[in-house]
């Protein structure tokens, strides 16, 4: 996660000092929304690994983990814009919806009823968890708005 969020910075400060000394082409607007947003969703998961709670207080790891569900239903159905495609673009983003939609549920399945047998078990769950969304999410992105780096 922190190498390509690293890539993701350096790219939004090649586009920021383009951005001050006004010569971002117009048509590059898409790319840097979608980076910000990119930069955003990595931050906040970022953050959900280091705030997991070490303890085996199932109210503590339960709130947390609702927390982190709700962010990924929010990534799940938003920003759902990008350049035009065409009908096999359309059938890519289906299928990565999918994809990304049936990691969810496992994950969701695995924490229903997670009970950990030691404090620092439910931070690693949790990291594991993220780690798995986050490629998956990311190829999902990618058939909306590819940003290359």
């Amino acid at each position: 996660m922190a190498t390509i969020l690293d890539k993701y910075r350096e790219k939004q400060s090649v586009i920021w000092s383009q951005i001050s000394e006004n010569s971002l082409p117009p048509e590059e607007l898409l790319q840097m929304q979608e980076l910000s947003y990119r930069i955003c969703v990595l931050e906040t998961f970022q953050a959900f690994c280091k705030s997991a709670p070490i303890t085996m207080d199932t109210r503590v790891m339960g709130y947390h983990f609702q927390l982190v569900d709700a962010y990924v239903r929010f990534i799940l159905t938003e920003r759902k814009f990008g350049p035009k495609t065409d009908a096999e673009g359309k059938k890519k983003q289906e299928t990565a919806l999918t994809s990304f939609e049936s990691v969810v549920q496992d994950g969701r399945k695995r924490f229903c009823s997670f009970a950990a047998g030691t404090q620092e078990q439910y931070k690693a769950c949790i990291s594991q968890y993220i780690n798995t969304i986050l490629p998956v999410w990311m190829q999902y992105r990618n058939t909306y708005n590819n940003i290359n780096l």
